[in-house]
């Protein structure tokens, strides 16, 4: 893939030629306030444009209870892989068209006034590209699921399923 589709809308997954990478992931959920949400996690798992992984599961669940309408979703990293911990920012994980996604993202969201949750956990080998991230979110009002001890945002899969949205605290 040489560039993301300008038009991110609807049910939507957008991957690499490869299908390693997976930049977008867009749901729409029932509802008709027409609130947006953006989830910023460490790296995709599983899900694509028809079928959801449990972390899907889950975030579409907490930003239904929250009132969202549509759920859109980047990562840190592209790299779809289910143990974070083999990931590095020097393997390309990270790499150009993942920022791209980020920007794009970011737009979006700033076009809909809608909210951005950051949802990437605790990571001790991605802490150079958490910084990166968050310098590009400093005009943004942050939620996140709470804090884990290093104070980075938790993972949704690592909270009650009750827990709600909350501001991130820089």
């Amino acid at each position: 893939m040489k560039s993301l589709p300008h038009n991110m809308t609807g049910r939507l997954a957008v991957f690499s030629a490869s299908g390693k990478n997976r930049y977008w992931l867009r749901r729409n959920l029932t509802g008709d306030t027409g609130k947006h949400v953006l989830w910023i996690m460490m790296n995709p798992s599983r899900a694509n444009d028809t079928s959801n992984d449990a972390t899907t599961t889950m975030t579409t669940n907490i930003s239904r209870r929250h009132g969202y309408d549509v759920h859109g979703v980047v990562n840190l990293c592209a790299v779809i892989e289910a143990d974070s911990t083999k990931l590095t920012a020097t393997d390309g994980a990270c790499d150009l068209l993942n920022d791209q996604a980020i920007n794009r993202a970011l737009s979006w969201i700033r076009r809909q006034s809608g909210d951005v949750v950051i949802a990437w956990g605790a990571s001790k080998h991605l802490k150079q590209r958490e910084a990166q991230v968050l310098k590009q979110l400093r005009r943004h009002n942050l939620l996140c699921l709470g804090h884990n001890s290093d104070g980075s945002p938790r993972f949704p899969r690592a909270i009650r399923r009750d827990v709600n949205l909350t501001a991130f605290i820089r």
